[in-house]
């Protein structure tokens, strides 16, 4: 979860929001203001991970009661464990005053109580210098690739610094590691609810942080509320007691472990002198569409090289400016994916920063979708003998001058220079 940013810190179909509204109203009446609990069965939808909190223990089979403790040395795993207790179906995730912090040399304060339904060594490096303290074997009490997560729950009352939190880490420790925050709320604005999500190196999701608050109604800290995310291969929709209100038009492709807890320390302001600091869950349920998920077609990487100069396209370094030169055919800020858009028009895609070769006067850059516009819609004419012209109605691209950039004007198209090649990039 976003977390670690504050020091440094793609086709199923959606849920209806009618279907949702239908569940809320069958509900079995609340007390108070509380938005009842949705049945467990959800027509259209199987069941496929569930935690009810019943009973007084912990399922240790689906949770791990601490948080990231290969990051921790062993001595301390037990001192940093989660503090919560489980009664009349729910969990009360809480952090103490004399609760030490969870990894002081790493992390400096930062104290939290957390459960995760998965955990690897290297899983989640919270800051650029973690170092891995305590081997342990993978832990997998649940993780999954797509489903309708559901979880309904009442926010810490506490006020001042601090937050609560459920997030999903990606469980490739190699490929990056992308990130949803689907609940991670602030003490001190409770009736928001932040949404956030980054990529972390994921190739295929977003490659600059989401962030979203998005306000909610009633009392969540008095009430319990039902706070729902459809995660499906081609976008994120979060909903707020069955009613849609956020939608990210991206999603990662990969399997996620589920972390659930509270913090101080982590970001959020300075804790006040409220003690214990406490959020309340009722239960978490994740469920699987009937219809399944279809994803895209992984992308096929290309290296862009030039007719009259060796060398090719990169984003090395990543500083906004498109380059040409000799590196690494495997270098990820080398690779492009040709992209088709609905007027025919071609948009390339780099790898690394998942954004997009467009020109700006005549500088090329790379940028957002919505940064590049219109000027990341490029067409490809032959060049003959294998090679092509990347060219919009004001020029094209070219390597004339040998400045080491990707440069763009107008230029006879008999020029070498402006001739250009797309060659498979090594699998990676």
């Amino acid at each position: 979860m976003i977390r670690r940013t504050f020091p440094r810190r793609l086709v199923a179909a959606a849920v209806a929001a009618t279907a949702l509204t239908a569940l809320v109203l069958a509900a079995p009446p609340a007390w108070a203001a509380d938005t009842p609990p949705n049945p467990v069965d959800k027509p259209g939808y199987t069941l496929d991970f569930s935690e009810e909190f019943s009973g007084t223990t912990l399922d240790t089979d689906k949770w791990l009661p601490n948080y990231l403790p290969h990051w921790v040395p062993a001595s301390d795993i037990a001192d940093t464990a989660a503090r919560y207790t489980i009664s009349n179906g729910t969990i009360k995730l809480r952090v103490d005053q004399d609760q030490p912090p969870w990894n002081p040399d790493q992390d400096g304060t930062v104290v939290s109580s957390a459960i995760q339904t998965y955990n690897q060594n290297n899983w989640h490096p919270f800051n650029g210098s973690a170092v891995n303290r305590n081997n342990l074997p993978t832990f997998n009490g649940y993780s999954t690739k797509y489903g309708y997560f559901e979880v309904r729950a009442k926010k810490s009352n506490a006020g001042g610094g601090g937050h609560q939190a459920v997030w999903l880490v990606g469980t490739n420790t190699t490929g990056g590691q992308a990130e949803i925050d689907f609940i991670e709320t602030f003490f001190s604005t409770p009736t928001n609810w932040r949404i956030a999500a980054y990529g972390w190196g994921d190739p295929n999701f977003l490659s600059s942080w989401h962030l979203s608050n998005v306000p909610v109604s009633g009392s969540p800290t008095t009430e319990f509320h039902i706070y729902s995310m459809d995660w499906t291969p081609t976008e994120l929709k979060f909903y707020y007691d069955g009613q849609l209100v956020k939608t990210i038009n991206d999603a990662p492709n990969t399997a996620m472990g589920i972390v659930m807890n509270i913090y101080t320390g982590a970001g959020s302001g300075q804790p006040n002198d409220v003690w214990p600091k406490q959020w309340e869950v009722d239960y978490l349920r994740v469920y699987k569409d009937n219809a399944g998920y279809t994803e895209a077609v992984s992308p096929t990487w290309k290296l862009i090289n030039n007719r009259h100069r060796a060398g090719a396209v990169n984003v090395e370094p990543n500083d906004g400016l498109v380059r040409f030169g000799e590196v690494p055919s495997t270098y990820w800020s080398a690779q492009w994916v040709p992209e088709t858009t609905a007027s025919g028009a071609i948009k390339y895609r780099n790898r690394w920063t998942n954004q997009y070769l467009y020109v700006n006067g005549t500088t090329v850059r790379h940028g957002t979708a919505a940064t590049a516009g219109t000027a990341a819609e490029w067409s490809a004419p032959s060049a003959g003998s294998g090679y092509v012209r990347i060219q919009n109605a004001s020029g094209a691209l070219h390597v004339e001058n040998g400045n080491g950039k990707v440069e763009f004007g107008s230029v006879p198209s008999t020029w070498w220079s402006s001739h250009w090649q797309l060659n498979a990039a090594p699998a990676n």
